[in-house]
């Protein structure tokens, strides 16, 4: 769900940052862009975050199995 969340709050600051392009002035655009920019970047971090975890829990219980498979 947070994955979800990050990439449509990432998706609407850059199409705000290009529709406000137009009409704002530039120090406006540029700083809806970086903040598209650092959702991207914990975007990145969370999903990076995720595979680690699904890693670590896959050895926990492999190492479990096999301990319990030479009693």
């Amino acid at each position: 769900m947070p994955i979800i969340k990050l990439t449509i709050l990432t998706v609407c600051y850059k199409l705000v940052a290009a529709v406000t392009e137009v009409i704002a002035d530039k120090k406006i655009t540029s700083l809806l862009d970086q903040i598209g920019d650092v959702f991207k970047i914990f975007l990145g971090i969370l999903c990076a975050i995720s595979v680690m975890l699904i890693i670590g829990t896959a050895l926990v219980l492999k190492m479990s199995n096999s301990a319990m498979m030479y009693r």
